[in-house]
């Protein structure tokens, strides 16, 4: 986690730092890209696949005098594989495009609260609306910290936030608007 005083002045302000850009262009965000790519590119093939499979139907049909493969069945397959290649690849351009409206917008929401501590629990607490930020441990093979921020959840696994994340004193917790990503936690 950056904390040099530019990093936190743009933070405080409410804005996404240029440095803290790779957190929303994760590889999520690079494995999404690289299937976006892929279904266009699938989807090419598709449609050249199925224009010679209408192409070899009718060569076929001109051959034997008669009709004996209707070229619109020859389709059906083909169609039915680029429908489903589109579904998902605008799926997967819809969360890029999600991604890269939050690095160019740069907003954060910037939520500032108490921090409750629960400390090391079984289940996962229920905070009273008193406080909007809380933390807890919970074990799942190794113990895992946890913030939770209006309701939702983050597991910390950055070390060094995980060492400046106290409880039990007021903290800013920044987060991108859309896609719920922890960019920062200050003191207050």
């Amino acid at each position: 986690m950056t904390t040099s005083p530019d990093v936190e002045l743009a933070n405080r302000n409410g804005r996404l730092h240029p440095s803290q850009r790779w957190k929303i262009l994760d590889l999520n965000f690079w494995a999404a890209a690289v299937l976006v790519v892929a279904g266009i590119v699938g989807m090419v093939a598709l449609a050249v696949k199925a224009v010679g499979d209408v192409g070899d139907a009718n060569q076929l049909n001109e051959v034997t005098g008669k009709t004996t493969i209707s070229p619109v069945f020859m389709l059906i397959p083909d169609l039915l594989l680029m429908v489903l290649a589109l579904a998902l690849t605008g799926w997967f351009a819809f969360v890029c495009r999600r991604r890269l409206a939050e690095v160019r917008d740069g907003r954060l929401v910037v939520v500032t609260g108490w921090t409750h501590d629960f400390g090391k629990v079984s289940v996962r607490p229920t905070a009273p609306e008193q406080y909007p930020i809380y933390l807890y441990s919970m074990m799942k093979r190794i113990w895992f910290t946890y913030l939770v921020v209006n309701g939702h959840s983050y597991r910390i696994d950055d070390m060094k936030l995980q060492g400046r994340l106290q409880g039990e004193r007021t903290n800013i917790v920044l987060s991108t608007p859309r896609t719920k990503i922890l960019i920062n936690v200050l003191p207050a």
